[in-house]
């Protein structure tokens, strides 16, 4: 194997660019923003600090080889090429992760069998054994996509669990908003981790850790415990080692400051805090927007309830919403992450829309400035 790979970074629609800016940032070679992904150049070393390091990536794919099939036996003919004994162990476990999108089979599970059958033949004739599949925890873990015209890529995933992971969130409260998307809107926001931000119906944390995170320089790897790559025959642990111990915290002289209406949610919020090493920047407090009033901070970033968490067409809920903003958050930018259809209700001028995803549910992006007096506001 060669000293440089061609990576594949996955992300949510709408955060290619705020990926790109973050690999380049590391080093990366050849960048080039995809849909839902970017494709970069570089050496293990840098795959490893993507892994580590990224805010705003999901997945670290490292593509094998890529092919056009023409019928469903070229799919195990192809696979069978790859020398699959030079990156794991025959007494290794592995899974295959596909998406399909081809007319030529039924469905991706079929596709996943043909693949998963051409390694095994591949090993059982250089070992005379073959390797296992384990569902729920592989040690190798492998990805492949069929498009609509049929072209195939197979790749290694060298992250595992999705990124999103970083392995703060404590229990099985389920967040309305991934780590990652919350990462990518602030970015997204263009905050400049040097002054307060406020989200006031903060949830569990999400945001308002992953802003903390950003300000301290506390990279997302540092809790979490491994990665796929980690499995790989050419790993080299001295070398993980190193790059972690690299990175420095910052002294943070200000708050991130999080608010809401749920006792339950803060007390969350503090041990996911704690967790991910930032409870010292991170200000809490139980709290209703209804009666809350501006702190000192001037930037506001949050995700109001929508879709399952608020029955749809609440328009008072978005108007009182608006109306707080207005009267009681002068000379303040503020963020917010809704349905274009709540967001109709808020009253006020959005400066900026970016279309974003949060799981299936189309959403808009939009930064409201709000002044001291009277500036006007429309629909």
């Amino acid at each position: 194997m060669t000293n440089n790979f061609r990576f594949v970074a996955t992300t949510y629609a709408g955060l290619e660019q705020v990926l790109a800016e973050e690999l380049i940032g590391l080093g990366a070679d050849d960048v080039e923003e995809g849909r839902r992904s970017v494709y970069f150049k570089g050496n293990l070393a840098l795959m490893y600090k993507a892994n580590y390091s990224l805010r705003t990536a999901l997945k670290i794919l490292m593509p094998l080889r890529s092919f056009r099939i023409k019928r469903v036996d070229d799919l195990y003919h192809q696979v069978s090429k790859i020398k699959w004994e030079d990156y794991f162990d025959v007494n290794q476990t592995f899974a295959i992760q596909s998406k399909v999108f081809s007319d030529l089979f039924t469905n991706s599970m079929f596709a996943s069998l043909k693949a998963k059958d051409a390694i095994v033949d591949r090993f059982r004739k250089i070992d005379g054994k073959r390797p296992s599949i384990s569902v729920n925890n592989p040690e190798i873990l492998i990805n492949f996509h069929i498009s609509n015209s049929n072209n195939c890529t197979i790749s290694l995933d060298s992250s595992g669990d999705s990124l999103h992971k970083r392995g703060y969130r404590l229990g099985n409260h389920e967040a309305p908003i991934s780590e990652v998307l919350a990462a990518g809107m602030i970015k997204l926001s263009g905050w400049s981790g040097e002054e307060p931000l406020c989200d006031p119906m903060c949830g569990s944390g999400t945001i308002v850790i992953e802003a903390a995170m950003m300000a301290k320089n506390v990279l997302p790897g540092e809790i979490r415990q491994n990665y796929s790559f980690q499995k790989w025959k050419n790993y080299d642990p001295e070398l993980f080692k190193m790059l972690k111990s690299q990175n420095e915290h910052t002294q943070v002289g200000f708050k991130i400051f999080g608010s809401d209406i749920s006792r339950e949610n803060i007390d969350l919020a503090y041990k996911n805090a704690e967790k991910a090493n930032v409870l010292d920047v991170v200000q809490l407090e139980i709290a209703d927007f209804r009666r809350l009033e501006k702190n000192e901070s001037s930037f506001l970033l949050f995700n109001p309830p929508y879709g399952e968490r608020i029955k749809a067409g609440d328009q008072a809920f978005y108007s009182m919403v608006g109306e707080r903003l207005k009267h009681h958050f002068p000379n303040t930018t503020a963020w917010l992450i809704s349905t274009n259809e709540c967001l109709k209700s808020i009253g006020l001028k959005p400066e900026v829309k970016i279309p974003l995803y949060n799981g299936s549910l189309s959403c808009s992006f939009r930064e409201y400035k709000l002044y001291k007096g009277s500036k006007k506001s429309s629909t």
